[in-house]
C-alpha cells in the first residue's frame, strides 16, 4: 500500500500535525472556541480601550494561496476569528474602525519550537497587515520566545483541574 499523498502545501514542505487527531487537542480547541472573548480580553484585546464584537469563524479555516486562476491548499488554522471595532492605526494616536482576523494554532505540546513557527510563518505568507496569529498551548515553555517573534501566545489551563 502507497503512501497518503499530501493535500496541503505545509504537507509537501514536511509538516505533519499529528496533534489534529488528539482527543486532547478537540478538548482545547472546544474550549477555545467557547471562550474566545476571555481570551481575548486577556491577550490580544486587553489594551484595546473600545467596545468590540467578535465572530467566532471557522474551525480548520482553509488558507489558501491564490495567484490567477492558480489556487494552493497552504494549511488549515485552528479557528479563525474576526474581531469588529475601533483599532489604533499604527504610528498614530489615531483610531479607525475595521475588522482585524486572528489565526488561532492550537498545541498540546511543542515539541519543536522551529517547526511551529515555520508552520505560522508560512501562514503569516499569506495573510494580510489585518490578520495576527496566536498559539494556545498548555505548554508555555516558548512563550517569551513566540512573543518576540510576534505570536500572541494563550496557556490553557485545564478548567477540570483548577479545583
Amino acid at each position: 500500500m502507497g503512501s497518503i499523498k499530501a493535500k496541503t502545501h505545509l504537507q509537501k514542505l514536511g509538516f505533519s500535525d499529528t496533534d489534529k487527531k488528539s482527543p486532547q487537542h478537540d478538548k482545547i480547541q472546544t474550549w477555545v472556541y467557547r471562550n474566545i472573548k476571555t481570551i481575548l480580553e486577556e491577550t490580544f484585546m486587553k489594551n484595546n480601550p473600545h467596545p468590540y464584537e467578535v465572530s467566532v469563524g471557522k474551525w480548520e479555516h482553509t488558507v489558501i494561496h491564490e495567484s490567477g486562476n492558480y489556487k494552493m491548499v497552504v494549511g488549515f488554522v485552528d479557528i479563525k476569528v474576526d474581531i469588529h471595532g475601533k483599532f489604533f492605526i499604527k504610528d498614530s494616536k489615531e483610531h479607525e474602525s475595521l475588522t482585524k482576523t486572528l489565526f488561532i494554532e492550537i498545541k498540546t505540546q511543542i515539541p519543536s519550537l522551529g517547526e511551529l513557527i515555520r508552520q505560522m510563518r508560512a501562514y503569516q505568507a499569506f495573510g494580510d497587515r489585518f490578520t495576527s496569529y496566536m498559539v494556545i498551548s498548555p505548554d508555555d515553555q516558548f512563550e517569551t520566545i513566540l512573543n518576540e517573534q510576534g505570536f500572541w501566545f494563550y496557556k490553557y489551563k485545564d478548567p477540570n483541574l483548577l479545583f
